[in-house]
């Protein structure tokens, strides 16, 4: 199904993403995917874990995932959160050219949407540095991760178990954890080991290299120079540092009980990683709206994150402030595309729409659960980040399906979504009819 031509490559995206989902769902729903004395996941409930996986997310259902959900099961959320990460089209199509198979123009096509890429050239060849960037960097940060969890348990099977889970949730940015397995508060995320240096370090390098986007990474490798980066590498890299930097102060400054290194771990997982340093069910008003910010900007175009992307974030706030200047939105003696303008705001402005829909929908149908507790939900379910004030476990399964639902559309992305009623994806080219242009009185 994924190489039937004239069929629309964000078509084809949405439905691979949605048949791994059922599949995992389906997965999840066997027995013997829980431990002895737990009940087998329902429907709904498989659905959401393997949403949650494929979508990167984090948001949870089952409270121990360490304790309740067997081998079985966490081996088929490890897969499902590799494939969801890579993203099946690019781990399929890596497998075929291994095999010695030919990738056509459309299949190109669709290759290059999958990893937003801006360029059909040398696509293939990409896909093979993607795969091996990939598994290099989860394979240095499975070792890390080894010595790191070896101080809290004796038993060697578990700290592998634990480690190479954790290695291949934080490069994903995904929030699943299996901690339980360890002999901490298997609930609790990261905030057992909030103290720990080592661990707090290699989580966050592995988020923040997952998170940049695999042509940025490709871009450092090969050019290596600053002033030889492409403007979108730039861009990528110093919005977030800024991020990054920002976000702890702030969170600093928002709650001064709050050490450095919460900061620095919480201000990184904000951005669609989804792991908890801090306990968010206690967050302050200072620090809930600084980590809402960060989980709706999200991680970089290309990568394994979500949110609208540090890029977009970026094109918005330029074009903001040249506007207040009177100037032209220039970045590096570039001018940025009019184009790129429209679709940064039509990407920021749908995926608000959206939030702000959802939110609405599960106060109708949760009527008991605070506000405020929602937005936190419904935005971490869109950036993909998976951080919860403490209410995923107490939503009816109406509400589980509208937040399944924004882990889809946020993991897939706005533009994906839109672009499904696109009918000129071929030539990118709109309607050959140009009419007089007219100034509409706006502000």
């Amino acid at each position: 199904m994924i190489f039937i031509k004239n069929i629309s490559p964000y078509f084809k995206i949405c439905f691979t993403f949605a048949i791994v989902i059922l599949l995992g769902a389906l997965l999840l729903m066997l027995p013997f995917a829980v431990n002895a004395g737990y009940e087998s996941l329902n429907f709904v409930d498989a659905l959401f874990m393997s949403t949650t996986s494929v979508c990167v997310t984090g948001l949870t259902v089952v409270p121990n995932i360490g304790a309740e959900i067997s081998v079985f099961g966490k081996i088929v959320l490890a897969l499902l959160i590799e494939i969801g990460g890579l993203s099946f089209i690019t781990i399929f199509t890596f497998f075929i050219v291994l095999m010695g198979g030919k990738i056509g123009i459309s299949n190109r096509f669709l290759l290059k949407e999958s990893l937003n890429s801006n360029s059909l050239k040398g696509i293939v060849g990409f896909i093979k540095k993607v795969v091996f960037m990939a598994l290099s960097f989860q394979a240095f940060g499975f070792i890390l991760n080894c010595l790191a969890f070896s101080a809290y348990s004796d038993k060697p099977l578990t700290v592998i178990g634990v480690a190479l889970f954790h290695t291949i949730a934080s490069f994903n940015n995904s929030g699943l954890d299996i901690f339980g397995d360890l002999g901490v508060a298997g609930d609790l995320s990261m905030i057992p080991f909030s103290a720990d240096i080592f661990v707090n370090i290699n989580t966050m390098l592995l988020i923040v290299i997952g998170g940049l986007g695999f042509t940025v990474i490709d871009d450092i490798f090969r050019k290596r120079r600053w002033k030889k980066f492409s403007i979108s590498t730039k861009i990528v890299l110093l919005t977030t540092l800024f991020l990054i930097f920002a976000g702890a102060l702030l969170l600093k400054l928002a709650n001064n009980s709050n050490t450095w290194l919460e900061c620095f771990m919480m201000s990184i997982s904000s951005r669609t990683a989804g792991f908890q340093s801090i306990q968010c069910a206690d967050l302050n008003t200072g620090e809930f709206c600084v980590i809402n910010f960060l989980m709706f900007i999200g991680a970089s175009p290309g990568s394994t994150g979500g949110g609208i992307k540090t890029t977009t974030f970026f094109v918005i706030i330029i074009t903001i402030i040249t506007i207040a200047l009177g100037k032209k939105p220039v970045v590096f003696k570039r001018e940025i595309a009019r184009g790129i303008i429209v679709k940064s705001l039509a990407l920021a402005t749908t995926a608000i729409l959206f939030c702000c829909v959802a939110v609405f929908l599960i106060c109708l149908i949760d009527p008991d659960l605070e506000v405020e507790k929602i937005i936190f939900e419904v935005i971490s379910a869109f950036s993909t980040t998976g951080l919860s004030m403490g209410i995923t476990q107490s939503l009816s399964w109406g509400s589980e399906l509208v937040i399944i639902f924004m882990m889809y559309f946020g993991r897939l992305g706005p533009l994906t979504i839109l672009s499904l009623i696109n009918r000129n994806w071929r030539t990118g080219s709109e309607n050959g009819v140009r009419y007089v242009e007219e100034k509409v009185v706006i502000g």
